[in-house]
C-alpha cells in the first residue's frame, strides 16, 4: 500500500564543474567534489532517499547520469552548481533525468580582501553561472522550478528552502500509483465538492476506485471476535472516555456504541486494505436503522484511526479535501478534516473544525471520545471523536476548483490559540489569521476552496507553493 507515512521521495544530485578549470588550477576539482559531499550531506538530513550524487563536467557523463536518474524514477533532481560551469555540460542531462530539476549554488564565505586568490575565490563557489543555468532551461523549454542561491554553511533561508522542497517531493512520491476509494456519493446539495474523477487523475496522478458500500457492510458483519478483540484494545488505549456535556445532542457513552464502532473500524480497515486504497471520500445515508445506515453512521472512530495512518478519509464525500489531507500529511504536517464553524468577533477567532475524520498525530493531548444521541446533519447516533489540535502555528490547506474544472490550492497560516470550545463531540479548534476576522473569511470563501480543508500543524505554505509546482497547481496564498 503506497500511503502518506511510508512514501520517501527520490531525489538525484548531479554536481556540475566546468572541466576546462582542472589543468589551470590542480586540487580545484577535489575541492569542488568536497562542497558537493556538503550540499549532499545537507539533503540527506532529511528523511529523503538519495539515488545518487554524481559529480559531472561533460556532457556525456551528465547525460548518462540523467538515464540512470530516470531509470530510478526520481521525483526532484537538484543540480548542484559547484562554481562557475557552462550550462551545455548538464542541462542535456538533467532534462534526460526526466523530473523537474532545482538549481542550487552555494558560496563559501570568502575575504574580499587581503591576499585572495583566482584560484580560492573559485574553489568557494560563485553567482555567475546561475543566470545562465536559469536561462537555459528556459530556452530548452523546460524551465527549472526553482533557483537557490546563497551560503554553503549555516544559512537557514537556504536550508528551509531545501527542506520544503524535500517535503514536496515527498508529497508528490506518496501520489505516484495511488488509489483513492469513492464510496457513496456526496452529501445532497453541496455543489461545491462534485468533482470529475478522470480530471483528479489528470491533474494529481491518482486513481479513483469506485467501492461499494455492500463490500464494506459484508467486512463489518463479518468481523471475527479475535479482529473486535484487537480493534477495542487499540480504541481503549488511544482514547479517553467522556460523559455527555450541557449540550442536548450528546448523550452518555454505551458500551454496545463502542462494540458496534469498533466493528465497523474493522470493516473499514479491511475496505481500505483490500481495495489498496491510500484515501477514501465517503458518505452514505441509508433509511429506517438499517445496517446501511449504521454503518455508515459509525465510521468515525475507523476513519480517525487510519487517517492517523496517513491514509486520508473525507467525510460527506470530499474528494478534493481528502487529497488536500493526504498532502498535508506527506508534508509530515498532519492532515484533519475541517470546515470553519463558528466565529468569535471580539477576538478576532475562528472556531474550525468537524465531526472527522480527524488525524490524531496533531493532538494537543490524549484524544477523546463522547456519545452522540444525533450526528449533526446526519443520520444515525454513536460514538464520535473529540479533542483540539496543538496550540502554535497551523495552515488550513484547500483544493478548490472553477467554472472551467481547473483546480487551485488555497493556503492560510495561522494560530492555533488555546482556549475554550464547546464540547460536541466534534474536533474544534481556536484558530487565529490576522486582525478582522470578517475580512479573513470573505478572503478566504472567495479564493473558490470547497468548505472543508485539511487543518494541518506549523506553517506549510511554502512548502504547498512548491507541491503546487511540481503539480503545475496555482496556489492561492490568504495569509
Amino acid at each position: 500500500m503506497i500511503t502518506s507515512t511510508n512514501a520517501r521521495a527520490r531525489i538525484g544530485i548531479m554536481l556540475a564543474g566546468h572541466r576546462e578549470y582542472w589543468p589551470q588550477f590542480p586540487g580545484l576539482k577535489e575541492e569542488l567534489i568536497k562542497n558537493g559531499e556538503y550540499f549532499t550531506s545537507l539533503i540527506a538530513q532529511h528523511s529523503v532517499e538519495i539515488l545518487g550524487s554524481v559529480f559531472v563536467d561533460t556532457l556525456e557523463d551528465a547525460y548518462a547520469a540523467g538515464v540512470q536518474f530516470k531509470s530510478q524514477d526520481v521525483d526532484l533532481l537538484f543540480v548542484y552548481l559547484t562554481t562557475y560551469v557552462s550550462s551545455g555540460r548538464y542541462v542535456q542531462g538533467a532534462l534526460a533525468a526526466g523530473c523537474p530539476v532545482v538549481l542550487v549554488g552555494l558560496q563559501r564565505p570568502i575575504l574580499l580582501e587581503g591576499e585572495t586568490t583566482l584560484i580560492s575565490l573559485t574553489g568557494a563557489g560563485s553567482p555567475c553561472q546561475m543566470p545562465e543555468a536559469w536561462n537555459a532551461f528556459e530556452r530548452s523549454g523546460k524551465p527549472a522550478v526553482d533557483l537557490i542561491f546563497g551560503e554553503l554553511y549555516n544559512d537557514k533561508r537556504v536550508q528551509t528552502k531545501l527542506a520544503d522542497w524535500c517535503r514536496a517531493a515527498t508529497a508528490i512520491r506518496a501520489m505516484k500509483g495511488a488509489i483513492f476509494g469513492s464510496l457513496g456519493h456526496t452529501y445532497e446539495g453541496m455543489l461545491d465538492m462534485n468533482y470529475d474523477p478522470t480530471s483528479i487523475t489528470k491533474q494529481f496522478g491518482v486513481h479513483v476506485r469506485f467501492v461499494e458500500m455492500c463490500e464494506l457492510v459484508e467486512y463489518v458483519e463479518g468481523c471475527s471476535d479475535a479482529e473486535l478483540k484487537r480493534k477495542l484494545d487499540e480504541v481503549n488505549t488511544i482514547f479517553e472516555y467522556q460523559d455527555k456535556s450541557f449540550d442536548p445532542t450528546t448523550k452518555d457513552i454505551v458500551d454496545d456504541d463502542v462494540i458496534w464502532a469498533a466493528r465497523c473500524a474493522v470493516g473499514l480497515e479491511n475496505l481500505v486494505d483490500n481495495n489498496n486504497l491510500s484515501g477514501l471520500a465517503y458518505y452514505y445515508m441509508g433509511e429506517n436503522n438499517s445496517i446501511y445506515e449504521r454503518v455508515a453512521s459509525n465510521l468515525m472512530i475507523g476513519n480517525s484511526l487510519l487517517t492517523t495512518r496517513g491514509i486520508a478519509l473525507a467525510g460527506e464525500s470530499d474528494m478534493k479535501t481528502c487529497l488536500a489531507m493526504y498532502i498535508t500529511s506527506a508534508l509530515g504536517a498532519g492532515g484533519s478534516f475541517a470546515e470553519l464553524a463558528y466565529t468569535d468577533f471580539a477576538n478576532d477567532i475562528v472556531i474550525v473544525g468537524h465531526d472527522g475524520p480527524h488525524d490524531l498525530r496533531i493532538s494537543d493531548k490524549k484524544p477523546t471520545i463522547r456519545g452522540l444521541s444525533l450526528m449533526h446533519g446526519k443520520k444515525g447516533y454513536g460514538v464520535s471523536v473529540e479533542f483540539s489540535i496543538r496550540t502554535g502555528p497551523m495552515t488550513m490547506v484547500g483544493i478548490g476548483s472553477d467554472m472551467h474544472g481547473d483546480y487551485r490550492f488555497i493556503v492560510a497560516e495561522g494560530e492555533s490559540q488555546a482556549g475554550w470550545v464547546p464540547p460536541i463531540g466534534n474536533t474544534l479548534t481556536r484558530g487565529y489569521f490576522g486582525p478582522d476576522i470578517a475580512d479573513f473569511i470573505e478572503e478566504w470563501s472567495k479564493a473558490m476552496t470547497c468548505h472543508h480543508m485539511s487543518l494541518s500543524i506549523g506553517h506549510n505554505g511554502a512548502a504547498i507553493e512548491k507541491v503546487g509546482k511540481l503539480l503545475g497547481m496555482p496556489v492561492v496564498h490568504i495569509r
